[in-house]
């Protein structure tokens, strides 16, 4: 049994991490934090937990092994050094170790990063792109949920050598994706019966997702991100549009097939089928659709997950089993 706490527990994601891990059969969760809840039952949230939020400083999380973020962007690289120097490994649901240009960092979350050394060791939690580095890693940075639906995605297109020219996302997120503050601020009533786009002039996970594909291509890509928020509590669903300089020559249902062929969560779809949201919802799955498109020389890529478990909960659970030897699935549904 592996001992193990949550700093930032009363969020959506907090509260599915509580959930997993207070069910995860090689652990023991001994504390949860919330400024905000300090001294009120965990069990307000999650039925069967029998804990009390603590403050996030109280010592009882030095007894951890692993240490699990669920905090806003900006804490997070304050005070996982801390925890790291004595030998605690981190798991990071917040942005502060995904973006490894801190240049880039800065642009997009107005401040400079207060750990450029661990930035520098920290690894990406996506387990179908780093599964080896992962299990050897002390500090993981839990992909974004945005990002986690659109690179998978796109990976097997991306590593398959065929040239693109652009590739257009839009995606769509269920409100919870905005954190509970803003959902219960009215939120909720304001999506109600409605459909909107945001950030048109630029989304924080843009360069997330350009970062990892990018790199994985090999060179420079064309990509535009546009998110919007559909009148649902959970879900991502992302339509991606990739332009090509020709059609490629191979079946790309085998090329997604043989790249995923090890991967527990991919669900192709048939080219009958599309992906649902409600299919995936809580699950740890993501749906995967390739279809022609109407445009000369472009592919349509919809890809589903529930964003606070393959887009956040669960992705960091995988993360966490793999470092501690366990399957990789243990205590994730797949419906």
């Amino acid at each position: 049994m592996k001992s193990v706490g949550i700093i930032g527990g009363s969020g959506f994601a907090g509260e599915e991490l509580i959930r997993l891990l207070s069910s995860h059969k090689n652990t023991s969760l001994i504390a949860v934090s919330s400024r905000e809840l300090k001294g009120k039952k965990v069990s307000q949230m999650v039925e069967d937990c029998n804990l009390t939020f603590v403050d996030p400083d109280d010592v009882i999380f030095f007894d951890c092994e692993v240490i699990f973020f669920a905090t806003p962007h900006g804490l997070s690289m304050y005070q996982a050094a801390t925890f790291l120097e004595k030998g605690i490994k981190v798991i990071d649901l917040s942005a502060d170790f995904r973006i490894k240009d801190d240049q880039i960092w800065e642009d997009w979350y107005g401040t400079k990063h207060a750990d450029l050394n661990n930035l520098e060791k920290s690894v990406y939690g996506l387990t179908e792109l780093n599964l080896d580095l992962i299990k050897s890693g002390e500090l993981i940075a839990v992909p974004g949920c945005y990002p986690t639906a659109s690179i998978l995605g796109l990976l097997p297109l991306i590593k398959s050598n065929n040239k693109i020219e652009s590739i257009t996302i839009d995606a769509k997120s269920g409100i919870s994706g905005a954190g509970r503050s803003s959902v219960e601020g009215g939120l909720k009533e304001d999506i109600n019966e409605n459909f909107r786009a945001y950030a048109t002039n630029g989304h924080r996970h843009l360069p997330e997702i350009g970062q990892i594909l990018k790199g994985e291509y090999g060179s420079d890509l064309e990509i535009n991100f546009l998110p919007h928020l559909i009148p649902a509590m959970r879900g991502i669903y992302s339509t991606m549009y990739v332009n090509l300089f020709e059609l490629p020559q191979q079946n790309l249902m085998e090329v997604y097939k043989d790249f995923y062929k090890d991967s527990p969560n991919i669900v192709l779809m048939d080219s009958s089928l599309v992906p649902e949201t409600a299919k995936v919802s809580y699950t740890n799955n993501c749906q995967i659709g390739i279809y022609s498109s109407a445009i000369k020389n472009q592919v349509v890529i919809i890809s589903s997950i529930d964003n606070l478990v393959k887009g956040a909960a669960g992705q960091a659970i995988e993360c966490y089993n793999l470092m501690s030897e366990n399957d990789q699935m243990e205590g994730l549904n797949n419906g």
